[in-house]
């Protein structure tokens, strides 16, 4: 869940490769088709100009060392916010990846959280740059008969653009390190809707 977050006020449509993403090849493996080949580094931030539906979480496909994760997009300043408190739980293989418009250095709480994750700060090439591990959910002290919320932020000392939260203890079971590349692709609407309907994990 993301404390603070500053969002452009306009969204500026980048490179009609972005659109083309939401229409993949079927002949094509989409594991395999990497987004960073197609876009230039300066463009990275392919999610400027798509269209966000008010009913679904945009998803994209994430790959970490060969192991492929399904990640909702927290794109919004509401979906931002929320983060992955929506969620009872989570499975090895679910996420949420983060978006930001600008590079920066982004601060994350546990509020709300009902389990521990990891969360990886990516910069614009999909290269970690940070990551916390196994972060418990905010808890409640009592101080003189009152109750005050105990929950530290954690910010990174790199600016990063993308953040990916998974479950507590993945990043340690697959080798994630700073420096790692981990990249991720948008999921068609077709099969964001498959997803929704066939799966727990939506809002």
């Amino acid at each position: 869940m993301i404390t603070k977050l500053q969002i452009l006020d306009r969204m500026m449509i980048i490179s009609a490769i972005a659109f083309c993403l939401l229409s993949i090849s079927p002949q094509a493996d989409p594991f395999t088709s990497s987004f960073y080949n197609l876009l230039d580094a300066q463009n990275r931030n392919f999610f400027q100009g798509i269209t966000i539906p008010n009913d679904r979480y945009l998803q994209a496909r994430v790959i970490v060392n060969g192991f492929k994760l399904t990640a909702d997009l927290a794109i919004t300043d509401d979906e931002k916010t929320k983060g992955l408190a929506i969620k009872d739980n989570l499975k090895e293989n679910e996420s949420m990846l983060f978006v930001s418009e600008e590079p920066s250095r982004q601060s994350f709480w546990m509020k709300d959280m009902k389990f521990p994750i990891d969360i990886i700060w990516l910069d614009g090439n999909g290269t970690v740059v940070h990551i916390e591990h196994n972060l418990q959910p905010c808890v409640s002290i009592l101080n003189t008969g009152s109750s005050i919320l105990n929950c530290p932020t954690y910010t990174p000392d790199k600016d990063s653009l993308y953040v990916l939260e998974t479950i507590a203890g993945f990043s340690q079971k697959h080798d994630v390190k700073i420096g790692t590349n981990i990249d991720f692709y948008l999921v068609s609407l077709d099969e964001v809707k498959a997803v929704y309907k066939d799966s727990s994990f939506a809002p």
